[in-house]
């Protein structure tokens, strides 16, 4: 039988055809059935269709009562369905032959039915065959029609409206059901959905072709979302789980009987329905289509990318069941609803420890031959790996989050090395990127020289890794890279007290250098971001100065703090006896008050207020506006 799908296709092809004399059947192949659903079965159950409009052949009569006869009586083989049908469909003017989410066919089952098809097309010239699915059978069917044009299709909002109306009319509790009722499931489900009706589809004027509509399958949650509200017993109830639903939640059936679909699926396809689902839902940002396709090709223990183990977008969409979609404006990947990633989380038995197998999978892809060849001075990722990018950025946030050994080794296997490889260069532009930051001292052309492992686990956060290159061989730990840093300038920067612990355990480590791109101190930058855990470390070395103010503007590190609203770290600075709190920098001539004053932190304004050595009427050498000027100016009460 037609699922709703195919009889809405149905309709509009046989109003599309305006022709009273023709004949329709349609199949909808039942993933619950697959086994059932043989390719006899299905050609039996078209054939039945064919002949009920008006009375049965008198061949069709006599092949049935010939089967009965013979021994079991076996019922009709493929070969002599296909006759029949071929004989039925040559009295007839015109046929519409429809089968309905042919991708639910089983592989054993698809050829057979594809070969019985064409053998029936090439014999009538009145039959056109539609077929509508998802794009992964896409190229079986091109194998066996030539002309096939494929049409991209979706439910209208008409088509929706549609069928909520046969759902209603088959209601079998009238008593449960308003007028107003009726009238918002029709209004809001449709709207509230929208993301689920991408287009209308206008089918082209039939021919001797077979049609590829492909229907987006996000259809199945307006199904199962109208079967909740109708199996509640009350208006209330049903209003109830109407408003729930339209906000995303009573989302977990539909989401549990689709992943239920998914595990059925051969291994090979489940397997990878189940991991595109863990890389989209646990990625740190969108990834495009090509970079969730490399990831999924990846075999870990490899050396070297294979790209024949790289599958399709249309085989990963295909194995996902509809729970992943592609934005078409940006080609990049997502869950089909924002409710599935909170169900998909409030389930964690469905992946098996999904950021340690990211991390893996990021870092064996960098290790691999082919992207060590890689220029270091490379910008971008080529196309040719496009997972690099994302797997140089974000493989130590997964590893944060979970790690096994092997992670371990492989992040180390990197690290090694890391100033000659690719990730070293473009793990600085994320961060220059995330921060705005368009001034970066490293040399463009040649890639950040001096960059060494130990400098990318100090600025990733990573204090195993730097205990452990530290253990591997001897490093200088004051080593600066091309913007001057130093491994414990880097974990100042992004505060991380555990890599900063680890390097000043060292009796080598030199706590007070500056770097070459603005000259500040490890203090400095720990300051300015609020880092206030880094600071006291740091102000716990005799050789560090409080009051060192960089080079390119003269601000002190208490000068940095006051200006970023860092109060936590003001507060520890003044806990110092020698700490210059009213030290104006040399290219505003600003206090720490006028800067404080001037961005609007009345809470650092209060502290400073309070002492002594703060003056509270120093004007700055730029504009000769005082700390209350610039407070009146920007329009700060407090």
């Amino acid at each position: 039988m037609a699922s709703n799908i195919s009889s809405l296709v149905i309709d509009r092809l046989c109003d599309e055809a305006g022709e009273e004399d023709i004949a329709v059947a349609g199949f909808y192949c039942d993933f619950r059935n697959q086994d059932e659903q043989t390719a006899a079965n299905i050609m039996g159950a078209i054939l039945k269709q064919l002949v009920a409009r008006e009375e049965i052949l008198e061949y069709v009569r006599m092949e049935f009562q010939k089967a009965k006869k013979e021994l079991g009586g076996r019922g009709l083989r493929l070969p002599d369905m296909v006759q029949m049908v071929k004989r039925v469909v040559a009295t007839l003017p015109q046929v519409f032959i429809c089968i309905d989410a042919l991708d639910e066919c089983l592989p054993k089952h698809l050829l057979e039915l594809l070969g019985s098809l064409r053998d029936i097309l090439q014999e009538s010239s009145g039959t056109r065959i539609f077929v509508t699915g998802r794009p992964h059978v896409e190229a079986e069917i091109v194998k066996y029609f030539v002309a096939t044009i494929i049409v991209p299709i979706s439910p209208s909002t008409r088509e929706i409206k549609i069928y909520l109306e046969k759902k209603l009319e088959m209601d079998t509790m009238c008593d449960a059901m308003s007028d107003d009722l009726r009238e918002d499931i029709l209004r809001i489900i449709p709207e509230r959905i929208s993301e689920m009706c991408v287009r209308a589809f206008t089918v082209p004027t039939p021919c001797r072709i077979v049609y590829w509509l492909t229907m987006v399958r996000r259809f199945l949650l307006v199904s199962l979302n109208i079967d909740a509200i109708l199996g509640e017993v009350t208006i209330f109830d049903r209003r109830q789980k109407l408003n729930e639903m339209t906000k995303g939640n009573h989302l977990e059936d539909a989401y549990a009987t689709t992943l239920a679909r998914m595990k059925a699926q051969k291994e090979s396809r489940s397997r990878l329905g189940i991991s595109a689902l863990m890389w989209v839902s646990n990625s740190e940002r969108p990834l495009h289509t090509s970079e969730l396709c490399h990831a999924l090709g990846v075999k870990l223990g490899s050396p070297d990318m294979s790209v024949e183990r790289i599958p399709t977008i249309g085989a990963l969409l295909a194995c996902s069941l509809g729970l992943i979609t592609v934005e078409a404006s940006s080609s990049t990947v997502r869950l089909v609803h924002f409710s599935l990633k909170e169900y998909l989380s409030n389930n964690p038995g469905l992946f098996q420890s999904p950021h340690s197998m990211m991390a893996e999978v990021c870092l064996t892809y960098l290790n691999f031959q082919c992207v060590w060849e890689l220029s270091p001075a490379l910008s971008s990722a080529p196309q040719t790996v496009p997972l690099v990018g994302y797997a140089s950025s974000y493989w130590a946030k997964h590893i944060r989050r979970e790690k096994t050994a092997n992670v371990s080794q492989l992040a180390l296997k990197l690290l090694i090395q890391f100033e000659r490889h690719i990730a070293s260069q473009l793990l600085l532009l994320c961060y220059d990127e995330d921060r705005g930051w368009w001034e970066s001292g490293f040399d463009w052309m040649d890639g950040p020289k001096g960059f060494t492992g130990l400098h990318g686990a100090a600025f990733l956060g990573m204090a195993e890794m730097v205990s452990a290159l530290l253990a591997m061989k001897e490093l200088d730990i004051n080593a600066a890279d091309n913007m001057g840093r130093t491994p414990l300038a880097w974990a100042a920067v992004g505060g991380h007290e555990d890599v900063v612990k680890v390097l000043l355990q060292r009796k080598d480590a030199n706590a007070d250098t500056t770097d070459t791109e603005y000259g500040r101190t490890p203090l400095s930058w720990a300051a300015g971001n609020g880092h206030s855990g880094v600071v006291k470390l740091l102000l716990e070395r005799e050789d560090v100065n409080p009051n060192t103010a960089d080079t390119k503007y003269g601000q002190t590190p208490f000068s940095w703090a006051a200006e970023n609203g860092h109060s936590g770290v003001v507060t520890v600075l003044l806990g110092r006896e020698d700490i210059d709190a009213n030290a104006a920098d040399t290219l505003y001539g600003r206090t720490p008050l006028s800067w404080a004053a001037k961005n609007g932190h009345a809470g650092i304004v209060k502290l400073l207020l309070g002492r002594e050595d703060i003056d509270p009427d120093t004007p700055d050498t730029e504009y000769g506006q005082t700390p209350l000027s610039w407070a009146a100016r920007t329009g700060i009460r407090e």
